[in-house]
């Protein structure tokens, strides 16, 4: 379902296609005063998981968001210790089959991005419902109504240039068909998808919508796509001016770069932007349930999604946490969701014929 919001960016980013870097100061309002901190709000909790003294977390977190959650929760919960596991989603899922499948329950909380797996493995009795203190502060579209999972944090699947190369953003593409123009033939990079989960979420949400067609891909096929193995390569590209622009690269990729002071720029398609949520979940069975309460509270609370979000260049889905500069709001956009089985048959199937279109079997 396409779902139409307010839009900040309406007559800006979807029609001038400003980039989302000029939003900064409009994407982060103060958050209101907290009377109580974080450990009085928790007290109870954390008294119940010192019982335990850990909690293990199995996530696909970048390291410096791992470092910086971790950090936090030393300060913050010294008598409970943090076991981070780091894994990449498609890593991760495998993982927890396999340990399943032997009898075993290992994590007490999970971050992961695949939300059809989430409402699989809810289906199969692993998830514990729990509703946080927040719950009903976070949207609806973020979040299983049972409580089984929430999402903390979301990126956006945005087309990007380099601004080096447009000056003026007015010229660039304004929708997705406008890459087929032949002007813009072996200027443009994309991520594989076979390589960048990603990339495979956007064509497989947009042709789920019919935003597109199996024709628009055969179209992009005919523009001498250059294809990296991910985001950072093709943002590097860019930067380098090997390739001037992409219909998407991840949010994340963009606003590492630029703050490393980079030339590149994201801006937003008339048709809207698909985005890529990551959901937390606590495990029925997991060896410390106290703990994972705990875990899963801090993590959706204000403080611990601001501590994600300016780590990991995440947008926070809760209205109080502030929002990294450069990153709008989610309310403000109009939001393409990908509700899809990436991952699955389906995507298998995508790829099949993906690789047929691009001559690659």
């Amino acid at each position: 379902m396409l779902v139409d919001k307010r839009s900040l960016l309406k007559g800006v980013a979807t029609t001038l296609l400003a980039p989302l870097a000029l939003l900064a100061g409009l994407a982060a309002p103060l958050s209101p005063a907290r009377a109580d901190p974080l450990p009085e709000r928790l007290a109870s909790l954390y008294e119940a998981a010192k019982k335990e003294a850990q909690v293990v977390f199995y996530t696909s977190y970048r390291q410096e968001t791992s470092t910086a959650v971790l950090e936090f929760w030393r300060k913050t919960f010294p008598d409970v210790k943090l076991n981070i596991v780091q894994k990449q989603t498609l890593d991760l899922i495998p993982t927890i089959e396999a340990e399943k499948a032997a009898g075993r329950t290992n994590p007490d909380v999970v971050f992961i991005s695949q939300r059809f797996i989430l409402d699989d493995w809810k289906k199969r009795g692993y998830l514990v419902p729990y509703k946080v203190r927040d719950f009903d502060q976070i949207g609806g579209n973020y979040k299983d109504p049972e409580g089984n999972y929430i999402a903390t944090a979301a990126t956006l699947l945005s087309a990007a240039y380099n601004p080096k190369v447009f000056p003026d953003p007015s010229v660039l593409p304004k929708k997705i068909a406008d890459f087929l123009d032949p002007k813009w033939k072996g200027k443009i990079v994309f991520s594989d998808p076979r390589t960048a989960a990603s990339q495979l979420t956007w064509f497989q949400t947009l042709l789920a919508h019919k935003i597109i067609t199996w024709d628009t891909i055969k179209g992009f096929a005919s523009q001498d796509f250059l294809l990296t193995r991910g985001n950072a390569e093709s943002v590097r590209l860019l930067v380098a001016g090997e390739r001037d622009l992409s219909p998407l690269i991840s949010s994340q990729n963009v606003i590492t770069a630029r703050e490393r002071g980079q030339s590149i720029e994201a801006y937003i398609l008339d048709e809207g932007v698909v985005t890529n949520e990551n959901y937390l979940a606590i495990f029925k069975g997991g060896p410390n349930p106290d703990a994972a309460k705990l875990l899963i509270e801090v993590l959706t609370s204000p403080e611990g999604q601001e501590i994600v979000a300016n780590a990991g260049s995440y947008i926070p889905t809760h209205p109080d946490a502030k929002i990294p500069a450069g990153l709008p709001k989610l309310s403000d956009l109009k939001i393409i969701v990908a509700d899809q089985d990436i991952g699955g048959d389906a995507s298998q199937k995508f790829l099949e014929q993906f690789d047929a279109v691009f001559n690659r079997q």
